[in-house]
């Protein structure tokens, strides 16, 4: 059995996919993978924000293309770029293991967002981190930062930005327990992070159910369990990446722990909601953010 998989090009997208394939191979070990590197919107256009450039799932349209058309058989993604809805046809069949979904704040002297100096130059693309920071510390500067792990890492290093937000789970999966900077990792009732952070999750064709059964077999049943319960939460809140919107579940034993949060115009606000059904508690989360955020509480 030959499967075409189709993903980005850059070294933590490769790392990623190999990760998930791994797991495949784990319960079909006869099977064999032929990689389809796809060039997206995201790679493409490196020097506006991302909530700048003005189409959805910049970093997942082109490689779910590749699969609609029969190009490939899967798309992996990292889950927190797939937008809520997918295009017609296409369906999310498998998880990864989940890396720690935390943000954090990466600098060369080991600050966190309190020890941050009045003034300091903070670098992200993402609106929910931007303002998230504002609430926390609105005397820092906040500006853009685009590009790869690599890239936004070195520009701290080279002193271009005192500090910068960014995702734990794309630097250990780089660099593995020893990085070239220090982290501060935020927890997620001081910042947020966007739903599906730290999963790397398969797309395939609704059709092929052969497939869908194989990925099921081959995801891990903790991940599976948050992505349902933030898939539900991203598709319930009605928000895209133009507002500053995160959340975060995690399954222990029985239950699902849902923490989410919203943040505008140097205010924050962060819920809290527990249950034993995914679905419900996504959905239950996205109900009180959607409170605030609409001026009822």
């Amino acid at each position: 059995m030959r499967l075409v998989v189709a993903t980005r090009g850059s070294k933590l997208s490769m790392l990623q996919t190999e990760e998930l394939l791994a797991q495949i191979k784990a319960v079909e070990p006869s099977i064999e993978f032929e990689i389809k590197i796809v060039k997206t919107t995201g790679d493409e256009v490196q020097d506006k924000p991302l909530y700048q450039i003005g189409v959805k799932g910049i970093f997942e349209k082109e490689v779910n293309l590749a699969v609609l058309r029969g190009e490939a058989d899967v798309a992996v993604h990292s889950l927190k770029d797939l937008p809520s809805e997918l295009s017609p046809g296409l369906v999310l069949a498998g998880f990864s293991k989940r890396a720690p979904p935390f943000d954090a704040v990466i600098s060369t002297a080991g600050y966190v967002l309190e020890t941050l100096p009045r003034g300091a130059l903070v670098g992200t693309s993402s609106v929910r981190r931007a303002e998230f920071v504002k609430a926390i510390r609105p005397d820092v500067r906040v500006e853009p930062l685009r590009g790869n792990v690599d890239t936004r890492i070195n520009k701290i290093l080279q002193g271009k930005y005192d500090a910068a937000i960014m995702a734990v789970a794309g630097i250990y999966r780089l660099y593995g327990a020893s990085p070239p900077i220090k982290l501060a990792v935020l927890r997620p009732e001081v910042l947020p992070p966007p739903p599906g952070q730290g999963i790397v999750a398969a797309v395939v064709r609704e059709a092929d159910s052969w497939l869908i059964d194989l990925l099921k077999k081959a995801s891990d049943p903790k991940a599976s369990l948050e992505a349902i319960a933030e898939r539900e939460f991203l598709k319930a809140v009605g928000a895209g990446c133009h507002v500053a919107i995160g959340g975060v579940a995690f399954a222990r034993n029985d239950t699902v722990e849902f923490i989410a949060g919203y943040a505008s115009g140097g205010r924050k606000y962060i819920v809290r909601v527990v249950g034993d059904d995914p679905v419900e508690v996504g959905r239950r989360a996205a109900e009180e953010i959607r409170k605030f955020k609409d001026g009822d509480v």
